[in-house]
Formats: structure tokens, sequence, C-alpha cells
């Protein structure tokens, strides 16, 4: 055996507390007085038993123990902690005879073994990796305990019965983890939100959530994005492996997509672009769409047979212009989220920008709140935000009860064409916000802003 090289590793801040286990007194001393002067909490056990009654009291971090011992092996020593919730690494020290044996017990969840004679500089080496690992398992699990505390279905904000509705039925898609869901809304709705809420409230937790916008990319780059590429590109239906992948706007696939998806959802295979093989994958799919899907099926645009795979479960969300008190109840929920991410000592609103918000009809849903809340804050001096921080339009500021009605006014007996015509010049000329900024009021693009003015004849100068 060995003598420990120097220099020792560097004592960890907190002293981990390392656990021998060995029916050779000599050997667990020694390797407890190797480990003690590296900076570790380190005790031999000269039994099993001697070891399991002081786990209540003094659990380890990382437990070492020999395999061949009376009373209980060291096989045995590890099924007992996971009986007992220890779930902490263990390594297993066996004679060159007993190496299968070392291994079959790495099977059942021992991290590694070292033969004996041990060499004590790659024990301590190994030891250190081993904590070290589990230090960052420890804090990844927190991270997703985190995230399944900020997603769970109660932090969908509203008391209104809409939303309550939506709650209760993502609690019963708790135990449904492998079916595919469609996720139905207008833009910024937080269609994102209640997928990333069904994913770390089911048993696919602890997979990997993926996400990707069917319309930000053309028809070939998504098919090597969603499917691979041979040799290439991993896809992200493989990728999202045991987790979830959440595919946005849906409506927005080539019919030739279409058609692949909806092999993966009937078979639940596939081929990567210029594969040969077929490829198993166990993905859950989260679809979201802002379309009327009915509608395209019924113009041939839509694949029916992927409509009825992947409506399964429906959730319809709500555009906040209709869920009246509920409206002031996500803002304050937003807001409170938005001051601690930037450290700004705001916490409520006055009562003018509580009216406004409640009056203003939120073309761009919860996505549109979110914003004007942000740049509020960023341009607030006070600790409540007040309404002429909020920038909305004009028309959706309270007026006094005794005010004419200035509001917009339906044109008789004129055409669809004629009617947004007339809202636009009513939105323009009531506002002297930018483009920008008027086609998020709108729940429109810019560029869409753009070709309805050109097409209208709209001759407004304002900028972009």
């Amino acid at each position: 055996m060995e003598t420990a090289a120097r220099p020792r590793p560097t004592p960890p801040a907190l002293k981990k507390r390392i656990a021998i286990v060995d029916d050779d007194p000599k050997l667990g001393h020694l390797f407890a007085t190797v480990l003690q002067r590296d900076g570790y909490d380190a005790r031999a056990f000269g039994t099993p038993q001697g070891f399991l009654d002081t786990l209540d009291t003094a659990p380890p971090d990382l437990v070492l123990t020999d395999l061949q011992m009376p009373g209980l092996s060291g096989t045995e020593l590890l099924q007992t902690l996971k009986m007992r919730g220890l779930d902490v690494p263990v390594i297993i020290m066996t004679g060159h005879s007993s190496v299968r044996s070392a291994v079959e017990a790495m099977q059942m969840g021992a991290l590694h073994y070292l033969q004996k004679p041990v060499n004590l500089e790659e024990m301590r080496a190994l030891l250190a990796r081993a904590l070290d690992l589990y230090d960052a398992q420890q804090e990844l699990a927190q991270i997703r305990s985190g995230e399944r505390s900020r997603y769970a279905p109660g932090a969908l904000v509203g008391e209104g019965a809409t939303l309550a509705r939506v709650r209760e039925t993502l609690r019963t898609l708790r135990n449904a983890p492998d079916t595919t869901v469609l996720i139905r809304g207008e833009t910024g709705t937080g269609k994102n939100l209640v997928a990333r809420m069904l994913h770390h409230a089911s048993a696919r937790h602890a997979g990997r959530f993926l996400e990707i916008h069917a319309a930000s990319l053309p028809e070939a780059s998504l098919d090597g994005v969603l499917f691979g590429i041979e040799n290439e590109q991993t896809g992200l239906l493989e990728a999202a492996e045991g987790g979830t992948l959440f595919l946005d706007e849906v409506a927005a696939l080539s019919p030739l997509l279409q058609q692949k998806l909806a092999t993966v959802l009937e078979t639940r295979t596939f081929r990567r672009v210029n594969g040969l093989e077929e490829v198993h994958v166990n993905t859950r799919l989260v679809c979201t769409t802002s379309a009327d899907l009915e509608a395209l099926v019924a113009d041939g645009r839509f694949r029916q047979d992927l409509f009825y795979r992947i409506h399964v479960v429906t959730l319809a969300l709500p555009p906040l212009r209709t869920l009246g008190p509920d409206v002031l109840a996500i803002a304050r929920a937003l807001l409170d989220g938005l001051a601690r991410d930037l450290a700004r000592p705001v916490h409520g609103f006055t009562p003018d920008a509580e009216a406004a918000l409640a009056a203003y009809p939120w073309p761009g849903n919860v996505r549109e709140l979110r914003n004007v809340l942000e740049r509020a804050l960023i341009f607030s001096s006070t600790p409540l935000v007040d309404v002429g921080a909020l920038a909305l339009a004009s028309a959706a500021l309270p007026r006094p009860a005794d005010a004419p009605y200035d509001g917009f006014v339906f044109p008789d007996g004129g055409t669809l064409d004629a009617l947004e015509r007339a809202y636009l010049e009513y939105t323009f000329a009531r506002s002297d916000a930018s483009l920008a900024d008027l086609a998020v009021q709108l729940g429109i693009s810019k560029k869409t802003l753009w070709e309805k003015r050109k097409r209208y004849a709209l001759d407004d100068k304002r900028v972009a």
C-alpha cells in the first residue's frame, strides 16, 4: 500500500462527513486519518450496523465501504441506505476476485469501486470528484425544485372561474405525463408559461424542456432542428428524450412536416434527415396555436390526422381583456417580480393607474402588460406606479363621468375593410405613440401595420 502523496487537497470550507465501513479496524483507521488530514470529517466503523446506528444523528455526505463483511455485505448496505432514503455517493472497496460483484453493485447504484490494496492517492482523488459531483447534483435538484415551485399550477394568478378551470386542468394532467396537449389562445396569453407548468408538474420534470417556434424557421431548417440530420445534428425530439418538446404555433408547419409529426405521434419513431434507420423517442409534445385549426383543416391547409393527434387534451387560455378584476391581480404579481429583478423600490399602483390598467383592452395580452410594467418601472421614481408611467394609449385612460363620449363609433353599413380603416384612423388620431408602440397596442407586427397604412393610404408621418 502506498503512502499518501503531497500536496494535500484544499480543505473544504465546510467539512464533508465521510463514513468508512470496513471490518479491518487498522485499515479503517488509516483511511480516516488520511482523510482527516485532508480536511474531511472522516470516521471509521468496524461493522455496517455500527455505522447504520449513527445515521439519524450524523448522516454522511459519502460512504466508503468494503464489499465483503460479516453481517451485511457492501451491496446489502447500499440497499439499506437507499431504503432509508440516504441518497449519497457510495464507493465500494473490493479484492481482485470480487471485481465482478463490485460492478454489480454499481449497477445497483454505487458510484464507483476501488480495488484492494487501495492506492491512497487514487482514493483521495476519487472521493474529491464524487463529492464535487454530489454537490452539483444537489444544486441542480434545488434549481429544479425551485422551478417546480415557480411553475406550479397555483402560480397562475387569478381568482376568476376561467383561470380556476385552467389550474384544475393542469393539476389533472399531472397524472398523464405522456398525453399530448394543445394550448390555444391569442398571442401573448401565456402559452409558454402554461407549457412549462405542464412539464414541471409531471413525472417528466427531471427531463429537459425544449422549445421551438415553428413560424421562425424555413421548412428546410425546421426539418433538421426537429428531427436532426444524420451524422451532423441532433434534433430537438431526440434532445428532449424523457422530457417535453414545446412546439409553438404548430399551424405554421409545412404539409411535409405535419405528416412527419403525425407519424411521430402515431409510432413514436422517425428518421433523421438523410437517415435510413428509425429512431425511437420518448418525448412528450405540447403544441400551441393562435390560429383556427378547424378552419385550416376544412380548407385543407392542416392535416386532419395531425389535428386529432394533437387535440387529445386542449387548454384554452383566455385573453386578458376578458378577465375583469384578475387583470389587476396579474399586474400586481408581475410588478412584484419585475421590481425584484430590476431592484426597484416600487410596490404598487396609484388608483388612477389601476383604473387605467383595468380599462385598457390589452390587445397584446399578458406579454403587452409585462412590457408596459417593465417600462414603467424603469422610468418610475416613486414607490407607486402612476398612470403617466404606464404609457398606455389615451383611449384607455379614465375620463370624467360628465365628459362627452369620444370613443370609436362603428361606421354604418360598411365593409370589414371600411371598419378596419376607420379604426386605424381613430387610433392614429388619438395617440402620439410611435409605430412600434401602436403595433403593440393593436396586437399586430410593425410590418403588418406598415402594410395596412399603405393599403388604406393613411398618410401618417410619425416615426417607427
